[in-house]
């Protein structure tokens, strides 16, 4: 008796897969795939942007900051009014970076190029042109330097606490000492950390140097000795690369890096032309007449992200204060960040 191969009826029931079937399949996967690689370019886009600016407000902000901060400190001299008596002792008193008598200063570098006069130390940093440079003179505390005795003529050196962990100045500083009925700025030449001795006699191998050890006044028991120090804010390439940058130059210190992506200052000063304190006219620093008439300073800065082609080319124009710029084609976010400062220095 012949048996049956039980498989041999199932074969009729098989079926393969079509060439239809298979390109439905494949156009379905190309669909999902594509629809996978557009959200990944789309959130990618979006956190691209969104880093972007939050570098950008991040940039802003800090620089912002730097700036207010040594704005507001400019001629600070403790608790001697801006009418007090201030003798400059230093060897070329009115240099550009020993000019402690004016608080603050500035190039205006409009037109693509720089007014005459702008000094090494500035001019040496390569800042951009068409950008604005300022200056500010300001003060800092080195650590609660404090007369502990009243100087026994004009041309004595000052005796300080001697219980300093570390010596709060070194040879070569700036410093004003000051009470409420003067100041005088001169340069220390050693500091004694042992007796707390502050020197500042002529020569001593320092630069600029002390043309005179004679203070013109007898600092009392109390008077405070601080930091001095010119600082100019500046826009020049940054160093990785990414377009310009803020960058601040304290004297003859090497220039710092501050902030990626701003690409523009421009700076406006207030001058009080009849004497009341207070601001009558914003101009530029190559209008400006008289330095220690400006008791307030305007600064608009743009400010974009350090990447390109995270937008469509921007067909805005930027207003910054005095100067337009833009448009821009690189698909940067950019924005403008204005801010006023009085030189509350000036004001008291």
């Amino acid at each position: 008796m012949a048996r049956r191969n039980p498989m041999a009826g199932s074969s009729r029931h098989q079926r393969g897969i079509s060439l239809v079937e298979i390109m439905i399949a494949m156009t379905l996967g190309l669909v999902v795939t594509a629809a996978i690689v557009q959200v990944y370019l789309s959130s990618r886009r979006n956190q691209v942007l969104q880093e972007s600016l939050t570098g950008r407000q991040e940039a802003a902000r800090f620089a912002a900051q730097a700036i207010e901060r040594d704005a507001k400190m400019a001629g600070f001299r403790g608790c001697l009014r801006d009418v007090g008596n201030v003798r400059n002792s230093l060897n070329d008193d009115t240099d550009f970076l020993y000019n402690f008598g004016d608080y603050v200063g500035g190039f205006d570098g409009g037109g693509g190029g720089w007014a005459p006069g702008l000094p090494a130390t500035v001019a040496d940093a390569a800042p951009l042109p068409g950008t604005d440079v300022l200056t500010l003179r300001t003060a800092d505390d080195p650590g609660g330097v404090f007369l502990v005795a009243d100087m026994a003529t004009d041309v004595s050196d000052m005796v300080t606490r001697s219980d300093f962990g570390a010596a709060p100045l070194q040879a070569g500083d700036i410093a004003v000492v000051t009470d409420c009925g003067g100041a005088a700025v001169f340069q220390v030449t050693a500091f004694n950390a042992g007796s707390g001795d502050i020197v500042h006699d002529i020569g001593g191998g320092v630069v600029p140097g002390n043309a005179t050890k004679d203070l013109d006044r007898r600092f009392p028991e109390g008077a405070q000795v601080f930091t001095l120090r010119t600082t100019s804010y500046f826009v020049a390439e940054s160093e990785a690369g990414t377009g310009p940058a803020l960058w601040r130059r304290d004297g003859t210190a090497p220039a710092v890096e501050l902030a990626a992506g701003i690409e523009n200052m421009q700076v406006l000063y207030g001058e009080d032309t009849d004497g009341d304190r207070a601001p009558d006219t914003y101009v530029t620093a190559d209008a400006v007449a008289d330095w220690r008439r400006v008791v307030a300073i305007q600064v608009a800065l743009l400010v974009a992200g350090v990447q390109d082609n995270v937008t469509d080319a921007d067909p805005r124009e930027f207003t910054l204060l005095d100067e337009v710029v833009g448009p821009f084609d690189d698909g940067r976010l950019r924005r403008v960040v204005g801010f006023t400062v009085a030189l509350r220095n000036r004001l008291t």
